[in-house]
């Protein structure tokens, strides 16, 4: 099922051999084999908040993001995961909860390697380099929540939109590094969900950014300039 509920994994088991050796770290062979290789297509939802945690999934290849849903109706995209630290269902074995906290969805195509959780806990447990580098995971996720959490609540609307296009100008701008704009690989309500807001206000806040020439939008697609970019900065002033 995808997160508009009409979708389900792609692919399992197909060349796994190839694909377990693209893990950000290198499992132990012993405990490679007991995992599962499965694929998700974009926006397909992986696991959903208050689902049973039964499985743990190492992201191989793509990412993942994190959706809180509220009592309003309204959504909040919270985290993001890649193969660098991407574990989806890591933090409730090792808290010993028994349910997901989040619903997570495939922001891209995904391959993941899926694993039964007494499993993973079991090897943890027995292999200190491996607790290591899982300790230094959660850590490097904690510290930058810590670093960041509330951030939003002492911006006002518009520059909310700011921070956002910023990130992802960074994020893309080696991609498009050949050309004058960086094409900003987003949509609005990709961008209501980030930042807790409105599809309505992101698109008021959108006109008036284009307004003042801080971004370009062409056919709903935005594109940011370097001087643009740096403009966009100077405007957040010491919020970024």
């Amino acid at each position: 099922m995808n997160i508009n509920g009409d979708m389900k994994p792609i692919d399992e088991g197909a060349g796994e051999d190839k694909q377990r050796k693209r893990l950000a770290f290198v499992l132990p062979k012993e405990l490679e084999i007991k995992g599962k290789i499965k694929k998700y297509e974009p926006n397909s939802i992986i696991v959903s908040r208050g689902d049973a945690a039964d499985s743990v999934y190492f992201i191989k290849e793509g990412s993942v993001t994190g959706l809180r849903e509220y009592a309003n109706g309204s959504t909040y995209n919270y985290f993001e995961l890649n193969s660098i630290n991407g574990i989806v269902g890591l933090l409730e074995i090792m808290a010993g909860e028994k349910k997901y906290v989040a619903t997570v969805y495939a922001a891209t195509e995904v391959t993941m390697l899926c694993f039964k959780p007494e499993v993973i806990y079991q090897a943890i447990m027995e292999n200190m380099q491996l607790l290591r580098r899982i300790v230094n995971i959660l850590a490097k996720d904690l510290y930058k929540r810590s670093e960041s959490d509330g951030l939003m609540y002492y911006m006002e609307g518009i520059d909310r939109v700011r921070f956002f296009l910023i990130s992802r100008y960074e994020k893309y701008r080696n991609i498009d590094c050949a050309n004058e704009s960086v094409y900003i690989r987003t949509d609005y309500q990709e961008i209501a969900n980030a930042i807790g807001m409105s599809i309505r206000t992101v698109g008021r806040n959108l006109k008036k950014l284009k307004e003042m020439k801080e971004i370009k939008i062409l056919y709903k697609k935005i594109y940011i300039t370097g001087n643009q970019y740096e403009v966009l900065k100077k405007k957040m002033g010491c919020l970024y």
